[in-house]
């Protein structure tokens, strides 16, 4: 069949032929498994109030699931960084909004954040992307 696709690294949208069913239709990006530790915050807390910290379970170029003990509400706007090596630096995302929050369990949509971040976020997801969906665009 030919599903409406979107390129997991550039975000270009397309038809293709999959020649099986997209695994969640809902979600146009898929996302690859990785457990980064993570920093974040309200974008309403003051800038003294410490943040909470969590791990990141999964990573898209335009979202994320973060594991955490603090609990969050849908629609909750956060700010947020994180390191994928003891060698890199920080990636800042500067405002993502809670989609799901389930069973300390947070559902993120990045809204807004720095170009050179999105690029590398496109750098981490290019090489923890599985060769069966590169191989699909």
């Amino acid at each position: 069949m030919i599903y409406p696709h979107r390129c997991q690294l550039c975000a270009q949208r397309f038809r293709t032929f999959l020649g099986r069913r997209a695994n969640s239709p809902r979600r146009s990006f898929e996302r690859v498994n990785v457990s980064f530790p993570v920093w974040f915050r309200s974008r309403l807390a003051s800038p003294q109030k410490m943040g909470q910290e969590g791990v990141i379970d999964n990573l898209s170029i335009r979202g994320c699931r973060i594991r955490c003990a603090t609990p969050v509400t849908v629609g909750m706007r956060l700010e947020f960084e994180f390191q994928h090596s003891n060698c890199s630096f920080p990636i800042t995302i500067d405002e993502a909004v809670v989609r799901s929050s389930v069973d300390n369990t947070i559902g993120l949509r990045f809204v807004q954040l720095q170009r050179g971040d999105e690029l590398r976020i496109r750098q981490i997801v290019d090489l923890w992307l599985p060769e069966t969906a590169q191989s699909a665009q």
